[in-house]
C-alpha cells in the first residue's frame, strides 16, 4: 500500500510540476485547437479516433490514413504529451517516449491527473497537430469527447494478438465500430481502404 501511496504522491508531484512549467504552452495550444477545429469544419473533416489495448495496431491505422488522405497525423496522444513527462524525469523527448511503455502505469496515472479538470484535455492538445486520435485511454476521455463533438467516429482495433492492457479503461462496446487487426499489414490496410470508402465522410 505504502509503494502505491508513494507512486500516486509523485505523480501528483509531476503533475503539479509540469503544469506550472508549461501553463503558457497549454494555453497557446487550446487556443490553436480551436483554431484547428474552426478550419476541421469549414473543410467538413470529421475526426477519426482509432482505441484499443497497447499495440493493437492504433497508431499504424492513424498513420495509414495520414498517408492515403488529406489529414494530419504526427503522432498519438502520448508524443503531445511527452515534452511534459520528458522535463519532469529529466529526459530528452525522444529517451521518454521511446521508454513509455517499460513505464506504461505512471505515463496513466499522470495522464488521468493531467485532465482531471478537463476530461477531453489530452485529445484536445492531440488535435492541434493531427485530425486522427490514437491512444484515447479513459472512459470519461472517450464519453467526454463524443458528447463534446471533439470525436465523431470512435473505432476499436481488436487484436488478439496482444496482450492485456490495464491502462485502457473502456472496451470494444464503448466504440462506434470495431475493425480486427488479425493478419498482415496488407490485410489492415485494406479493411482501412473499405472503411474510408464505405463512409459518408469526406477523405
Amino acid at each position: 500500500m505504502s509503494s502505491n501511496t508513494d507512486a500516486l504522491s509523485r505523480v501528483l508531484e509531476d503533475v503539479a510540476k509540469a503544469e506550472t512549467r508549461f501553463e503558457g504552452f497549454l494555453e497557446e495550444q487550446l487556443v490553436a485547437f480551436r483554431e484547428a477545429q474552426k478550419m476541421r469544419d469549414s473543410k467538413g473533416l470529421p475526426v477519426l479516433a482509432f482505441c484499443g489495448l497497447g499495440r493493437s495496431g492504433k497508431d499504424l491505422a492513424a498513420e495509414w490514413f495520414g498517408s492515403n488522405f488529406d489529414v494530419r497525423y504526427v503522432g498519438s496522444i502520448s508524443k503531445a504529451i511527452c515534452p511534459l513527462i520528458a522535463f519532469v524525469k529529466g529526459q530528452s523527448e525522444d529517451k521518454a517516449f521511446s521508454e513509455r511503455h517499460d513505464d506504461r502505469m505512471y505515463w496513466f496515472e499522470f495522464c488521468n491527473e493531467l485532465r482531471r479538470n478537463d476530461p477531453t484535455l489530452l485529445v484536445k492538445l492531440t488535435l492541434v497537430e493531427n485530425d486522427v486520435v490514437a491512444g484515447v485511454r479513459s472512459a470519461i476521455e472517450l464519453e467526454c469527447c463524443v458528447e463534446a463533438g471533439i470525436i465523431d467516429l470512435s473505432i476499436w482495433v481488436n487484436n488478439p494478438r496482444v496482450d492485456p492492457d490495464p491502462t485502457v479503461e473502456f472496451e470494444e462496446s464503448d466504440c462506434d465500430i470495431t475493425i480486427v487487426n488479425d493478419s498482415t499489414k496488407t490485410a489492415y490496410f485494406r479493411k482501412l481502404r473499405r472503411l474510408a470508402d464505405s463512409s459518408a465522410m469526406p477523405f
